[in-house]
C-alpha cells in the first residue's frame, strides 16, 4: 500500500487513540489515487425485468445444478444479441420461451445469447438458461477482492464454532457467480429464488416465503422466495443451514433471526434492539420500511455485514450475551445494515461513482441512532471516531472526491471517504440547514426514486428543490473535490478594550484540488458572566474577528457542537485548558486532556488528569486523561495505574491502565498483571494483561501466552493478542 510522501506536523483528533501516522516514500495520498483509471457507466440495449433462479445445492460435493429464467425487454431496435455476466459455473443449454435452443459463448465471464429472431425496442422475452458447477471454490483475488472474501456463492465447512453452511455474498459482482444476470447497479429486477437442500437444512433469500415442498425420496426440502419489488443483483441473497430461526415481529412486519444452534438466546439479546431501530428510522426518514420483511442471519468469515434486501447477512462475531454486548456492542453494524434498507436498498445508485449515496448515509443513520439511543455524549464520541477513520485514511492512504469515477475495481470506492467522510459532512448539512428540513430532503429523496436507482445530481435537485436555496457550493467542495480544511486558530484578550481576538487560517494545499473552504462556524465564549455563542462565516485563507466581552474568556470554544470535520491547531494557556478539562461538554474535555499531555511536568496538570481519569462522567474522557498521563511514564503513577485497572466501571479503561502498567516493565507488576487476567470478567482486559506481559522480553511466559492463544473469545481478542505476544519472542535459556 503506498504510503503519505509528508505528514504536516499538526494535531489531530486521534493522539487519543494512539494512531500513528507513517511516512509515505514515493506518492502523495492525491497521487495514489490519482493513478486509478476513470471508468464510463456500462450500458447494455436490454432491460432485465424479473429472474427466476433455481438451484439445487449439493454440499458434498460443493456443487450446485441451476435454472434461472431471465425476461428482459429491448431497450434498443434490432435486438440480436444478449450479454450476461456468467462466472464460476458452465452453462450447459439456454432456450427462449417457445423452448427453442438458442446459441451462445460462454468466454471471458461473459455469456453472450443470440436470439432466435432479433426484437424491436420495446419488446419482451426471456432466456432459460441451464447450468452447473462443481467443486466451487472461488478465488476472490481473481476478481478484485481481497484473499478469504466470500465472493459469490460459498460452501462452508463446518468447525469448532460453526455448522456446515452454504451462503451467498453478491456485492459488489458476486452475483454472477451464482446465476446469469447483468451484475451491475444500474439494472433492477424482481426475482424469485427457489433452493433445494437437504431436508435438515433451512433457507431463506429475498423477498416473502411462498411455499416449502418435502422430497423424502431425494431427502431435500425446496424453498421458494419472491421478491415483488426492484432491485440490483448485489442485494442478491441466499443462505442455507441447520439454522435456528427465532421469530419477531414490529408491528405487522415479520422479524427472524437466523443463528446456529445453541446460539438462541444470545441472538435473542443481541437483535432485540431490531425493532426499536426500524421504529427509529421510520420517524427519521418519514418513510415506512419497504420490505415485506426482515430478516437477519448470521455466517462465519465476515466483520460487519452485508446488507441485502429485506434480508441482511451479518457476521457470527456480532452474536454475545449481555455481558460481551458491553465490550463488543453490536448496535452500530446492526443499525447501519437496517439503515441500508432505505439508503442503497430502496434507493440505489445508477453507478459505483455513486456509492455514497448509500453508504453515508446508512452510516449517518447509524450515528444518530446511537445519539438518539445512548444519549449525546455517545453520539459526540461516535462522530469523532468517524472523523479519525477518514483522516486517518487521508494521512495514510489517499485523499479523493467522494464523489468520482475513478476505481479499478468497484469495492475501492467502499472505504472511509464514501463512509465516515460522507456521514460527517451530511451531518454538517444537516447542523446548518436544520434537522427537521434535512427530514424533508430526505423523505422527498427517498420518496421520488422509491424502487429504482440515482446518480449525485437527483439528491442535489431535490435539496435545491425542498429547501428553496442554492447549496451547490456546500456540496462541490465537500463531495465534489479532495481534502478538508487544516485550520490554525488562535485568540487574545485585550484587557482594556474588553475584546477578545480570534484569528483563523486555512492552511491545506489547495494545489491538489482541495478547496478553500466556505465554513459556518459557532464559537462559544465562556466567561464569570455566562455563555456567549457567535455564528461566523470563514472564507478566506486568513480572517479575523473581534468579539466585546464582559470579562476575560475563561474558555474560547472553537466549533462549538463539535460539528466541523477539520484539522487544527489552537494553543491555549495551561489554565484555559484545565477550566475546558472540568467545565466543557464530553468531546472539549476530551481534547484539553489530550492537549494537557504535553505539559506534565505541571504539577497541576497531573492531578487534574488524575481526578479527570478517576471523576469523569464519560468513560472515553477518562480514558484519554489516563493515555495522556501514560504519554511520560511516572514512577509516582505506579500504585494510581494499578488502581484504575481494577476500580473503573468500564473495561475500556481499566484495559488501557493495564497496557500502561507493561510498558513500565516493573517487576512487582507483573503478578499483578497475571491476576487481572485471571480475574478480571472482561475479554478486553484479558486482552490488555496479555499485551502488557508482552512487555517483559526476559521473562519466561511462552507456555501462559500458548495457552492463552487457545482460548475463545468475542472477535478471537485473546487469541490475536496471544499470538502477536508469541511472535518474534525470544527463547529463554533454562
Amino acid at each position: 500500500m503506498n504510503k503519505l510522501h509528508k505528514i504536516l506536523n499538526r494535531f489531530v483528533l486521534m493522539v487519543i487513540l494512539n494512531t500513528t501516522f507513517t511516512i509515505l516514500a514515493d506518492e502523495t495520498p492525491l497521487e495514489v489515487f490519482q493513478s486509478r483509471a476513470a471508468q464510463t457507466l456500462r450500458l447494455h440495449p436490454f432491460d432485465v425485468t424479473h429472474y427466476q433462479i433455481a438451484l439445487s445445492l449439493v454440499e458434498r460435493h460443493q456443487s450446485f445444478v441451476g435454472r434461472t429464467e431471465v425476461h428482459f425487454i429491448a431497450t434498443e431496435a434490432d435486438l440480436k444479441h444478449v450479454v450476461l455476466d456468467a462466472e464460476t459455473f458452465v452453462v450447459r443449454a439456454v432456450h427462449n420461451s417457445e423452448q427453442t435452443p438458442l446459441i451462445f459463448t460462454q468466454a471471458n465471464g461473459s455469456l453472450d445469447v443470440r436470439l432466435a429472431q432479433p426484437l424491436g425496442k420495446g419488446q419482451n422475452s426471456k432466456l432459460i438458461i441451464q447450468y452447473q458447477a462443481t467443486n466451487v471454490d472461488v478465488d476472490p483475488t481473481q476478481f478484485g477482492m481481497k484473499a478469504g472474501y466470500d465472493l459469490g456463492l460459498d460452501f462452508k465447512a463446518a468447525s469448532a464454532t460453526n455448522p456446515q453452511l452454504i451462503n451467498t455474498l453478491s456485492f459488489p459482482e458476486g452475483a454472477r457467480h451464482w446465476f446469469p444476470c447483468f451484475d451491475h447497479p444500474s439494472d433492477w429486477a424482481t426475482h424469485d429464488t427457489i433452493i433445494t437442500v437437504k431436508q435438515d437444512y433451512q433457507a431463506t433469500a429475498n423477498g416473502v416465503l411462498l411455499s416449502t415442498t418435502e422430497n423424502p425420496a431425494m431427502g431435500t426440502r425446496t424453498f421458494h422466495y419472491r421478491q415483488t419489488q426492484p432491485q440490483p443483483t448485489y442485494l442478491y441473497v441466499l443462505v442455507a443451514g441447520p439454522y435456528s430461526v427465532l421469530p419477531a415481529t414490529y408491528g405487522e412486519l415479520p422479524l427472524q433471526y437466523w443463528v446456529y444452534p445453541g446460539k438462541e438466546d444470545d441472538a435473542a439479546v443481541t437483535f432485540a434492539p431490531t425493532a426499536k431501530m426500524i421504529d427509529f428510522f421510520e420517524n427519521l426518514y418519514g418513510v415506512k420500511f419497504p420490505w415485506a420483511k426482515y430478516a437477519q442471519i448470521t455466517v462465519p468469515g465476515i466483520g460487519g455485514g452485508a446488507e441485502s434486501t429485506s434480508a441482511t447477512v451479518l457476521g457470527d462475531s456480532l452474536v454475545h450475551n449481555q455481558q460481551n454486548l458491553l465490550d463488543f456492542p453490536s448496535n452500530r453494524v446492526i443499525s447501519h445494515e437496517i439503515a441500508h434498507q432505505w439508503w442503497g436498498n430502496l434507493v440505489g445508485y445508477r453507478d459505483w461513482t455513486h456509492v455514497w449515496l448509500s453508504e453515508s448515509f446508512a452510516t449517518l443513520g447509524e450515528y444518530l441512532y446511537q445519539a438518539d439511543d445512548l444519549g449525546e455524549d455517545e453520539g459526540a464520541w461516535n462522530l469523532y471516531n468517524k472523523k479519525r477513520d477518514y483522516l486517518n485514511e487521508a494521512h495514510n492512504k489517499f485523499i479523493r472526491a467522494i464523489v468520482t469515477n475513478k476505481w479499478d475495481r468497484p469495492d475501492q470506492m467502499f472505504d472511509n471517504h464514501s463512509y465516515a467522510k460522507g456521514a460527517v459532512i451530511l451531518n454538517m448539512f444537516r447542523d446548518m440547514v436544520g434537522s427537521s428540513m434535512f427530514q424533508r430532503i430526505m423523505q422527498q429523496y427517498l420518496q421520488r426514486h422509491a424502487y429504482s436507482n440515482a446518480i449525485t445530481s437527483d439528491f442535489f435537485a431535490v435539496v435545491a428543490q425542498v429547501s428553496g436555496e442554492d447549496y451547490q457550493w456546500f456540496f462541490d467542495q465537500w463531495l465534489l473535490k479532495p481534502g478538508h480544511p487544516i485550520l490554525e486558530v488562535s485568540s487574545s484578550w485585550d484587557d482594556q478594550r474588553k475584546i477578545v481576538s480570534l484569528s483563523i487560517k486555512q492552511v491545506q494545499d489547495t494545489d491538489n484540488g482541495t478547496a478553500l473552504f466556505r465554513l459556518p462556524i459557532n464559537i462559544a465564549f465562556v466567561t464569570t458572566q455566562g455563555k456567549q455563542v457567535h455564528s461566523l462565516w470563514l472564507s478566506e485563507k486568513q480572517q479575523h474577528y473581534d468579539f466585546v466581552l464582559p470579562a476575560p474568556p475563561l474558555l474560547v470554544r472553537f466549533d462549538e457542537g463539535d460539528v466541523l470535520l477539520k484539522e487544527w491547531t489552537f494553543n491555549k494557556t495551561t489554565s484555559e485548558l484545565l477550566y475546558q478539562l472540568r467545565q466543557d461538554k464530553a468531546m472539549g474535555r476530551l481534547w484539553a486532556a489530550t492537549e494537557l499531555a504535553a505539559r506534565l511536568s505541571e504539577p497541576q496538570v497531573l492531578l487534574a488528569l488524575q481526578q479527570t481519569a478517576e471523576t469523569d462522567v464519560f468513560w472515553p474522557v477518562r480514558q484519554a486523561a489516563l493515555n495522556a498521563l501514560s504519554s511520560q511514564p511516572k514512577a509516582s503513577l505506579l500504585g494510581w495505574l494499578q488502581q484504575r485497572s481494577s476500580t473503573d466501571p468500564k473495561s475500556q479503561v481499566r484495559a488501557s491502565a493495564v497496557r500502561a502498567m507493561g510498558v513500565y516493565r516493573h517487576p512487582q507488576f507483573m503478578a499483578f498483571i497475571k491476576q487481572v487476567y485471571a480475574n478480571d470478567q472482561s475479554f478486553l482486559v484479558q486482552a490488555a494483561a496479555i499485551e502488557a506481559l508482552s512487555h517483559y522480553p526476559d521473562v519466561d511466559l511462552q507456555a501462559f501466552f500458548e495457552k492463552a492463544a487457545l482460548r475463545t473469545s468475542p472477535r478471537n481478542v485473546l487469541a490475536k493478542a496471544a499470538n502477536l505476544a508469541l511472535k518474534d519472542r525470544p527463547t529463554i535459556n533454562p
